[in-house]
């Protein structure tokens, strides 16, 4: 049975470039790995799509898991970065 699960993050253009460019590699070195998942990106202007495919639900599930966290964390640090930028100004 084919799994496939989708993820849509919206935001600024210049956040939604510098969180692909931040999580691309991470796509690059596990197109398809041991646990029969896999992961495609997708960017627009606005918009970066994850799409995650697999033969067990379970594996989707993690593979979801960790892209999302992937998501979060480098959403984070561009907030961060941001916010010490505006108080160095």
């Amino acid at each position: 049975m084919k799994i496939e699960a989708e993820f849509v993050l919206e935001d600024d253009e210049e956040i939604v470039k510098t969180i692909y460019e931040s999580i691309r590699e991470e796509r690059e070195d596990r197109v398809e790995d041991k646990r029969r998942s896999y992961v495609d990106l997708a960017i627009g202007a606005n918009r970066l799509c994850v799409y995650i495919h697999g033969e067990d639900i379970v594996r989707v599930r993690a593979a979801a898991n960790s892209w999302l966290r992937l998501l979060k964390v480098a959403e984070e640090m561009v907030e961060v970065v941001k916010e010490c930028e505006l108080r160095g100004s």
